[in-house]
């Protein structure tokens, strides 16, 4: 009787148990039924494929070849400015003056310095060729004439000494006047009358006639690539002018990350090329071998891939990317042309899920 008592005691129990186990079987199976219940995601395939990358234009200005900020070699006053911006000049043309007054004091007191240093050189050459004498005749001694003699060679090295400083003077005061090194136009004066300017300070920019080249910015990821050749057009004109790549100008430019380039413009009597006009290049499309959607890439870096899709599942597999355009990748991979990858939606899928390509998303 009491055995009986136990064993109803622990049919609850067990049942309960029993109960829990059945929930958790027909869970996991209504869970599988689901998960079998949702179809592949559909994606849109593209195939890898040789072809071209558009460049996209380049957008600057027109600036001289040849561009000098000149200044006077002398330090002084501006007593007059005889050009304005936008001036044409000629090589050898007076562009400002200084006040001369205190150079011509200088040349004044060097001249003076030198008929000087002629007196004493005179009056050391007289005391030398009478010592001279008096020595062949045994009236003075050896020592005199020693320094007599070297008297004379100090006063010969003052006088040329003083004419250096006159000769000096003189080309200062000559300095006085800044001219033009070279042909070509005033495009900013620096310094005008009144200024105390130091030597070489820049007074006015000279740009040199003739050599015209466009000032562009390129980002450093086009730099490599960049085509040394390209179609310019002025802004509202429609002359297409063949612009050639000149140099690369300093370094990357920390806050846009460009690079400054120069290319020369031909010398076309037919068409006005104007200093600071807008300019835009234009490059022939890039012929490269393997080419995809710029959908198809995830991740970046030593991290970018593709899926390629094969017997219906989209296999991840790493490729290099060369390049990036506005709907094309250059990429760098072993996988032939032809081969279909994912182009779209490839941010959802995870490496072997299966997948379908519903008819007319295929590319």
């Amino acid at each position: 009787m009491k055995q009986d008592k136990e064993v109803t005691r622990a049919n609850p129990a067990r049942f309960f148990w029993a109960f829990a186990l059945l929930s958790l079987l027909l869970a996991g199976c209504q869970k599988e039924q689901t998960a079998a219940s949702i179809p592949p995601p559909v994606v849109r395939v593209a195939a890898i494929e040789t072809g071209s990358l558009a460049q996209p234009n380049l957008t600057g200005t027109v600036v001289a070849a040849t561009q000098s900020a000149v200044g006077f070699q002398v330090g002084g006053r501006i007593l007059e400015r005889l050009v304005a911006r936008g001036a044409q000049v000629k090589a050898g043309e007076v562009l400002a003056k200084l006040d001369p007054a205190d150079l011509q004091a200088k040349v004044a007191a060097s001249a003076a310095q030198v008929r000087q240093a002629q007196a004493q050189w005179q009056f050391a050459e007289q005391n030398f060729s009478r010592i001279q004498s008096l020595l062949a005749k045994k009236l003075t001694s050896p020592q005199e004439f020693d320094q007599a003699k070297s008297n004379l060679n100090t006063a010969r090295a003052a006088q040329t000494a003083a004419q250096a400083q006159l000769d000096s003077a003189q080309l200062a005061l000559n300095y006085a006047q800044l001219k033009a090194p070279f042909d070509g136009g005033v495009v900013a004066i620096e310094a005008d009358r009144g200024a105390v300017v130091a030597a070489g300070q820049p007074v006015v920019t000279l740009a040199q006639a003739g050599g015209r080249q466009v000032l562009v910015a390129v980002p450093e990821q086009r730099l490599a690539s960049l085509p040394h050749t390209a179609t310019a057009q002025i802004f509202g004109q429609q002359t297409l002018l063949e612009a050639t790549f000149a140099s690369v100008e300093g370094a990357v430019d920390s806050a846009s990350r460009t690079w400054t380039v120069r290319f020369n413009l031909p010398q076309n009597a037919a068409t006005k090329v104007g200093l600071g006009q807008t300019v835009t290049l234009s490059f022939a499309k890039q012929t490269v071998p393997k080419t995809v959607p710029i959908g198809a890439i995830l991740g970046e870096g030593d991290q970018a891939g593709v899926f390629v899709v094969r017997e219906g599942k989209a296999v991840f597999t790493p490729v290099q990317v060369l390049n990036l355009g506005h709907e094309h990748a250059v990429i760098q991979t072993n996988l032939p042309t032809g081969t279909p990858i994912v182009a779209l939606g490839v941010n959802r899928l995870h490496d072997g899920e299966r997948v379908r390509i519903q008819p007319g998303l295929g590319s």
